[in-house]
């Protein structure tokens, strides 16, 4: 493996690091969103220990597709750093970038949806209320027409 080759695996592992560190920051801001009762604590803790296993597979088949299986033990520590660099000097960043996000597209988006069902359940509401008015008559009369058809 050649230097270039040396140096290109560590931005690729350092990049893999970021990445984790994005994904498992994430993962956390969403679950302490979440209301704090024990059985959503502890299924919390069972998630994130399944996000971890994801990203531990992820990141060898990552390996595998960059560096056709080798492995080296340089690769962990470059991970690692990669962790360390998200947490220290990108968190701000990242997590600014997702609250630039939810405000600019998720939540135009829910509201728009939001909008749209109000319309259909007010529209909805108003066609049952007017069919409900027009076959009043009707079934009143047919309440009365079985009421006496069936009296001993």
């Amino acid at each position: 493996m050649t230097i270039s080759a040396q140096l290109m695996s560590a931005v690729i592992m350092l990049a893999s690091g970021i990445f984790v560190g994005c994904v498992i920051d994430s993962t956390r801001a969403i679950w302490s969103g979440l209301p704090r009762r024990k059985w959503i604590q502890q299924c919390t803790v069972v998630l994130e220990l399944m996000v971890w296993i994801v990203l531990g597979f992820c990141t060898f088949y990552f390996l595998y597709v960059t560096k056709g299986g080798q492995w080296r033990a340089v690769d962990p520590l470059f991970q690692l750093a990669g962790i360390f660099l998200y947490d220290k000097l990108l968190r701000r960043f990242f997590r600014f970038i997702g609250r630039l996000f939810v405000l600019l597209f998720i939540r135009p988006i829910y509201w728009i949806v939001y909008i749209i069902s109000r319309f259909f359940l007010i529209f909805w509401r108003v066609v049952r209320s007017i069919v409900l008015f027009v076959l009043t008559p009707v079934t009143k009369l047919y309440k009365v027409a079985l009421g006496t058809r069936f009296k001993k």
